[in-house]
């Protein structure tokens, strides 16, 4: 018994090694540093003007959040003018200005550009690192095979010679699966969001590489006989394909001429 308290009584008496402010200051400004060597935009140099102005003490912040009454919030703060330049940004412009084309011309990406663009797009935020999606291509009669799929899922039956031509509104078809792994601190929810997250990414990629996408999907997508011929896993969704091909040339011209603006991103901002 004696034993057992003396180690319990050690074990109560360790205390907490000391926090190394000289280390973490140098840790700041390798972050600072490391930050200003690229083009990251001005909260870069707020960072880098360093931390003495905001106020890090968990006292401090605990009574200004006591202060704040819900009747008192005024929302965003829209005074300082903006930095960011979306036209003159190509990641940012080919964001603002990408729109599905529903009627593509057949030339499309090979098969070494999609595995480069795929590539790059993997760089989606995924929690955990699990990589719960991928895709499949579709060319040639294999989307006669997808058409069939659709026909069987939705009861259609066509005369002899007919075939459900949808599937042929591009000459590429890219499906998208989520592919959920089992991980206790990752539900599928979240990993849903992530391959979503992966086709939207490769929309602007294709778009930024010159290519029209049109993502199509409906309620026969994960109906038994489309999800046997992409051969699904239980656990796995199909979220739809992306119809890629070239630009229509009138397409193009009606872009460039038109005046339809983006929505006014107030209705998608708040705070708490």
């Amino acid at each position: 018994m004696s034993k057992h308290k003396d180690s319990s009584e050690r074990r109560g008496s360790k205390k907490k090694k000391p926090k190394d402010d000289g280390a973490c200051e140098v840790t700041k400004g390798r972050v600072r540093a490391h930050f200003l060597e690229g083009e990251t935009g001005p909260w870069a140099k707020k960072l880098a003007a360093g931390s003495s102005a905001a106020t890090t003490s968990a006292e401090a912040t605990a009574a200004d959040e006591q202060t704040v009454h819900p009747a008192r919030r005024l929302g965003p703060d829209y005074s300082a003018p903006s930095s960011i330049d979306i036209v003159a940004d190509p990641v940012l412009h080919a964001i603002s200005t990408r729109r599905s084309i529903s009627k593509l011309d057949p030339e499309t990406p090979n098969d070494s550009d999609l595995r480069e663009l795929i590539h790059a797009v993997s760089s989606v935020a995924d929690h955990k690192g699990l990589k719960p999606w991928r895709f499949i291509i579709i060319r040639g009669d294999d989307r006669i095979r997808l058409g069939a799929a659709l026909d069987e899922a939705g009861g259609v039956h066509r005369k002899s010679g007919e075939i459900n031509e949808k599937p042929l509104r591009a000459e590429l078809l890219l499906a998208l699966v989520a592919a959920p792994r089992d991980n206790p601190k990752v539900p599928e929810w979240e990993q849903h969001a992530t391959a979503a997250g992966a086709g939207h990414l490769l929309e602007v990629a294709l778009w930024q590489a010159g290519w029209g996408v049109m993502w199509r999907s409906g309620n026969l997508t994960n109906e038994p006989a489309v999800r046997r011929l992409h051969r699904l896993k239980d656990k796995e969704l199909l979220m739809g394909w992306l119809y890629i091909g070239a630009v229509p040339e009138r397409y193009r011209q009606r872009m460039a001429n038109s005046t339809r603006p983006l929505p006014e991103p107030e209705q998608f901002l708040d705070t708490l």
